[in-house]
C-alpha cells in the first residue's frame, strides 16, 4: 500500500517525486511557464496543480502579510525573495526536462514577478536587486515576512590613543562577563568597534552592527593624518538615514577616535575594504644598545630600498600561518636624529611589520635594523601617518 503523503493534494501519486503521471494538470500560472509542454493540461481548480498545488493562489495574502511587517521600518524600495518546498521543485523538474531550456522559466523567477506587481501596487514603491527591505514570500510555510537590508557605511577612522584595540576583545580573565581586572568594560581594551557599535547602533535602530577595516594596527600604536578606510555595518536598521556629520561630531566628542568622510556605501564595499592591501606610512622612534653614529644612518640609507624577508612575527603565530613572506621599503626619511634616538617615516609594502623590521624578531626579519647596525635595537614608538588608498575615493558610493 501507497502511503498518503506520496499524493499530491490532487490524489496524483509521485512516489519518491519519480513516479509522474504522464498528462499535467496545471493552474494558470504554471500553465503559462510551461504552456508549450504536450502533456500540460488546465487544472479545474488551482489546488489540482501538479506542480504547486495552488501555493501561487497564496501570493497576494503573503504580500500583505510581508508588508505589514515592515510597518514600523523605514525604506523607499525593497527586493523580493520567494521559497518554495524542495518536493515543488522536484515536480518543476519534472516538466522542465521536457521542454528547451533557453524558453524555461522556473516558478521562483515567476513568483518574483507576480510579487513586484502585487508589492508596488499596495505600496507605490519601487524594485531594486538591492533594495532596502528584503520581503521573503515562503510559500512552504505560508508565511510572508520583512527584513530591513544592512546599511553600510564608508569612512576613515583616526586613533589618537595607545590604549584602544580595533575589534571587540572579551576580557581574558573573566571572558566578557565583566570583573575588576577589566574595570567592568567586559573587554581587555576599549575598541573601535565598540564605540561606534554605541553611536551608530540607536541613532538607525539596529539589532547589531560590526566594524570591516582595512588592516589594524596594534593597541599601542596610534593611527592618525587621513586614518584607516573602514566600513561599518548595521543589522537590520529600524530607519535608513541619519546625520552622518552628527555622528561623526559625537564619536570625536566621546572618544579619543575621529572618523572622516562617511558615506553610505553598496553591500559589496565590505569585501573590497578588507580585501585590498594598502601600502603605508609610518613614524617610528627608534632606539639602541649603543649610541648611534653617523655612519649608522649611512648604513640604513645605503640598503635602500630594502627587500625584506619576514618571518611570520612571534606575536601574531597564534592566529597567522608560518610563513616567510617578501616585502618592500620603500623609503626611510629622518625626522630628527640624536645619539640616543631616531625619529624616523618608513614608506613600506602592505603587510610589512614595522616593529619586525627594526629589531628583527630574533632573526626571523632579515635584513633589519638590528641586523644592519650589529646591535639590538627597538622600536620605541609607532604611528600610521597614512594609508595609501585613493583609489577607494573614486569608487561610487552608491547612493544614488
Amino acid at each position: 500500500e501507497i502511503p498518503s503523503a506520496c499524493y499530491g493534494r490532487d490524489g496524483v501519486k509521485f512516489i519518491g517525486a519519480v513516479n509522474f503521471p504522464m498528462t499535467y494538470l496545471l493552474c494558470k500560472h504554471c500553465l503559462q511557464r510551461h504552456e508549450k509542454h504536450s502533456d500540460a493540461r488546465p487544472a479545474p481548480v488551482p489546488a489540482q496543480c501538479f506542480i504547486c498545488q495552488g501555493a501561487l493562489e497564496q501570493l497576494p495574502a503573503l504580500v500583505e502579510q510581508a508588508l505589514a511587517s515592515a510597518a514600523h521600518l523605514q525604506w523607499s524600495n525593497y527586493c523580493v525573495q520567494a521559497t518554495f518546498s524542495r518536493p515543488l521543485m522536484i515536480r518543476e523538474e519534472a516538466l522542465l526536462d521536457g521542454e528547451p531550456l533557453e524558453e524555461a522559466m522556473v516558478i521562483k523567477n515567476q513568483a518574483n514577478r507576480i510579487a513586484m506587481k502585487e508589492i508596488e501596487k499596495q505600496s507605490k514603491k519601487p524594485f531594486k536587486p538591492d533594495g532596502e527591505l528584503v520581503i521573503k514570500l515562503d510559500f512552504w510555510h505560508t508565511a510572508g515576512t520583512a527584513i530591513a537590508a544592512p546599511i553600510f557605511i564608508f569612512g576613515h577612522y583616526v586613533k589618537k590613543s595607545r590604549e584602544w584595540c580595533q575589534h571587540d576583545w572579551a576580557c581574558t580573565a573573566c571572558r566578557g562577563k565583566g570583573c575588576e581586572q577589566c574595570h567592568f568594560r567586559k573587554q581587555e581594551y576599549p575598541a573601535i568597534e565598540t564605540a561606534f557599535r554605541d553611536v551608530f547602533k540607536p541613532a538607525f535602530g539596529a539589532s547589531d552592527a560590526y566594524l570591516h577595516a582595512s588592516g589594524r594596527e596594534d593597541v599601542d600604536v596610534m593611527c592618525l593624518a587621513t586614518g584607516r578606510p573602514f566600513v561599518f555595518e548595521l543589522v537590520h536598521p529600524q530607519k535608513r538615514t541619519a546625520d552622518l556629520s552628527e555622528l561623526a561630531r559625537v564619536i570625536s566628542e566621546k572618544y579619543p577616535l575621529v572618523v572622516l568622510g562617511l558615506k553610505f556605501v553598496l553591500p559589496t564595499w565590505p569585501t573590497i575594504v578588507c580585501t585590498s592591501h594598502f601600502d603605508k606610512h609610518y613614524r617610528a622612534w627608534v632606539e639602541a644598545d649603543r649610541p648611534f653614529s653617523e655612519q649608522d644612518w649611512q648604513t640604513i640609507r645605503s640598503a635602500l630600498p630594502i627587500k625584506v624577508l619576514q618571518q611570520t612575527p612571534t606575536r601574531v603565530l597564534r592566529r597567522r600561518a608560518d610563513l616567510i613572506r617578501p616585502r618592500s621599503v620603500y623609503s626611510i626619511k629622518p625626522v630628527s636624529f640624536s645619539p640616543t634616538e631616531w625619529v624616523l617615516d618608513i614608506h613600506a609594502e602592505a603587510g610589512t611589520y614595522i616593529k619586525e623590521l627594526i629589531h628583527g624578531d630574533v632573526g626571523r626579519t632579515k635584513p633589519s635594523f638590528s641586523g644592519l647596525l650589529g646591535t639590538p635595537c627597538r622600536c620605541k614608538q609607532l604611528d600610521v601617518m597614512g594609508v595609501d588608498d585613493m583609489f577607494l575615493l573614486t569608487l561610487s558610493d552608491g547612493s544614488g
